[in-house]
């Protein structure tokens, strides 16, 4: 995810979706893969528009070599700015993802700026996305 941070002024949005197991000890989520940008999506400045084309094809096929022990966990995406905040565009979208049928409680998203990487998790039975703060 950070070789496609916004450091140039040309530089466009990119993002891709998170995929990784649940840990059945604890519970605790590992995101172990992401895809990166597909042809297909829609990519400018200030803008990333994931389409499904390519990231379906990317997921299957982590499946298919993780013999189906793997989930969708969310989406990441770049912002141009140094520690990036979500538009009312990107949480609409978590929103909307959150309403969707998927398997895991949580989903993720992770907003990498030019500086910090930011990341909220959002809960399924609630429909509330909260940003996770790193403590230490």
């Amino acid at each position: 995810m950070n070789k496609y941070k916004q450091l140039q002024l040309r530089d466009k949005e990119a993002g891709g979706i998170l995929i990784g197991r649940i840990l059945i000890e604890d519970g605790n989520y590992i995101i172990d893969d992401v895809s990166e940008p597909m042809p297909a999506d829609k990519r400018t400045r200030t803008r990333f528009s994931r389409q499904p084309a390519g990231h379906q094809e990317y997921f299957d096929q982590v499946w298919e070599n993780e013999n189906g022990r793997c989930f969708y966990l969310g989406e990441w995406h770049t912002h141009p700015e140094g520690v990036p905040h979500p538009s009312s565009i990107d949480r609409k979208d978590w929103e909307r993802l959150l309403s969707e049928r998927f398997e895991p409680d949580y989903l993720f998203f992770i907003i990498v700026g030019i500086k910090a990487i930011r990341v909220w998790a959002g809960v399924k039975s609630t429909l509330t996305i909260n940003e996770l703060v790193r403590r230490g």
